[in-house]
């Protein structure tokens, strides 16, 4: 994970870990507040959701627009009926740090606290950060080898390897679901096709161009096929897990998504992109809970 600037590694951490305690202390009190409330009949208690995720749910955007600056921080702020969202996402981390021991018991046992009330679903982002940054060059041919054709860019025994993570990652994210209740859906998205832009935020990044230059395949066209072709892997593996229902696994499709003036960076939309973003997964959780967002 890297740090912003003037912070160390430990700083960092302490930092996080007492920002989750306020979140959790918020979100309970929150979740008292509705149990208080005097109910209608027919009247539909707003969605409780726990998100796990990295930066598209937790995005250290400069304190203007902070408010509005990832999924979960527009889902806080729809203008019909809000969510109640646990986010214990920390931007910066892979699958296989969010979903290792000591975090995903760290998620369980939010999820088994009654203090925060029955969650309705888990919200996911996770895999971005397995993929990309220094190690991107790893997953890709020298451009001189594939011919300069980008069909070859990407070494596909690296990829497996690679997805071979991931996949376990979200396979035990859904096993850790059922031990407590396999009636809860999660929901995960496949974030979109990004461009190798050579663009950061703060002092952190870029994570594709310098591993796309470094293996030859400066051709920006060429560049953008194989970020493309990637991420298409990604989506077919998302694709796999909602096909069998004994996943209660929902794919949120948010490829295609966004256009090439609704990226702020390499990696991450800009307000107005992550607002369409959060529409998709608008859309999908009223597919499974009518009236209730």
């Amino acid at each position: 994970m890297a740090t912003l600037p003037g912070t160390t590694y430990r700083d960092l951490r302490a930092s996080l870990q007492s920002e989750l305690k306020d979140r959790v202390l918020a979100h309970q009190a929150r979740i008292a507040g509705v149990k208080r409330m005097p109910m209608k009949a027919g009247q539909h208690l707003p969605l409780n959701l726990i998100a796990q995720g990295d930066s598209w749910f937790d995005y250290p955007l400069p304190v203007p627009v902070i408010n509005q600056s990832d999924i979960v921080a527009h889902l806080k702020r729809l203008p019909a009926m809000v969510p109640e969202v646990l986010s214990v996402a920390q931007y910066g981390e892979s699958a296989e740090d969010m979903l290792g021991v000591k975090k995903i018991h760290d998620l369980f046992d939010q999820f088994n606290d009654p203090a925060n009330g029955k969650f309705d679903a888990i919200l996911f982002s996770g895999g971005g950060n397995d993929l990309v940054g220094n190690q991107f060059r790893l997953w890709l041919n020298d451009a001189l080898a594939a011919n300069d054709d980008p069909a070859n860019g990407l070494n596909d025994s690296r990829i497996a390897a690679i997805f071979g993570v991931v996949r376990a990652g979200y396979e035990d994210l859904m096993l850790a679901r059922d031990k407590v209740d396999p009636t809860i859906p999660i929901f995960a998205h496949s974030y979109d096709f990004a461009i190798p832009s050579g663009i950061g935020i703060v002092c952190v990044g870029p994570w594709l161009r310098l591993g796309l230059d470094d293996r030859g395949w400066t051709n920006q066209i060429f560049a953008r096929t194989i970020v493309k072709d990637l991420l298409l892997q990604f989506n077919s593996m998302l694709d796999d897990f909602a096909a069998d229902p004994a996943n209660n696994f929902v794919h949120v499709q948010t490829q295609g998504t966004l256009s090439d003036t609704q990226w702020a960076n390499e990696l991450h939309p800009t307000p107005i992109g992550f607002a369409a973003i959060t529409a998709k997964f608008v859309d999908a959780l009223r597919s499974r809970f009518p009236g209730r967002i």
